[in-house]
């Protein structure tokens, strides 16, 4: 996975705003789509699978690298 910054440079506080803005995301998006006769799209569940990726490689303390 390619970063345009690798997250070794981020702050913690960086970080706390992006993981919150996945939370304002998958809220105000992905919580509304899925209601949605037409539901999730494959891009959708791609987009999904990101965002989770880096919340459980951050928790673990694992960096992202280009």
């Amino acid at each position: 996975m390619s970063s345009p910054v690798d997250s070794h440079n981020l702050t913690d506080a960086e970080k706390r705003v992006i993981l919150d803005s996945f939370d304002y995301i998958q809220h105000f998006y992905f919580s509304i789509k899925k209601q949605q006769p037409s539901g999730w799209s494959n891009t959708d569940y791609d987009k999904m699978a990101l965002i989770n990726s880096i919340r459980a490689k951050w928790a673990l303390g694992i960096e992202l690298k280009e």
